[in-house]
């Protein structure tokens, strides 16, 4: 037995459902509280899964978007779990969950996994809350002079493109 098509997006309609419902089961966990390094795992996992399904095909902004808020989701839920378990992980352990779960600062220039972790345990888990914070908060990180004298100019930067893009 084969699968069917499906009409929206040629893709097998049982592996993009299952797909689906991977995603919409770990979410629903992590929604009901059930914040684990695996249910975290897992979930990212399905939402990449989910996203390499869809990637070949045409699909709409609101489909984007919606990926992008779960994935948004997912990085905000590890982020509170590693403030309250990174107590407990070893350099290994930090190092692993820093690439896994922070890969959207990571892909920031100027930003690397030591830097990332800092930003974790201050509770900035995505670039979008980073751009979000006022000059001011980002000068009054906890952050060693170093780090902040490479993230001041990344957040101005970003800043003056959200500026200019507002206006054209």
């Amino acid at each position: 037995m084969t699968a069917e098509p499906s009409q929206t997006t040629g893709l097998p309609a049982e592996q993009l459902r299952d797909a689906i419902n991977a995603l919409m089961h770990t979410v629903t966990a992590l929604l009901e509280g059930e914040s684990t390094q695996g249910v975290l795992e897992t979930a990212l996992n399905s939402h990449d899964a989910l996203c390499d399904q869809l990637a070949a095909q045409a699909h709409d902004a609101t489909t984007l978007a919606a990926l992008q808020r779960i994935e948004q989701f997912i990085t905000s839920q590890a982020g509170h779990y590693y403030q309250m378990a990174s107590v407990d992980f070893d350099e290994q352990q930090n190092s692993r969950f820093i690439t896994f779960f922070a890969r959207q600062l990571l892909a920031l220039d100027g930003i690397g996994p030591a830097t990332a972790r800092q930003l974790f345990q201050l509770g900035v888990f995505t670039p979008e809350h980073f751009f979000t914070l006022t000059p001011k908060e980002v000068a009054r990180l906890d952050l060693p002079a170093a780090t902040l004298a490479r993230l001041i100019p990344l957040h101005a930067q970003a800043s003056s493109l959200a500026r200019f893009s507002e206006t054209s």
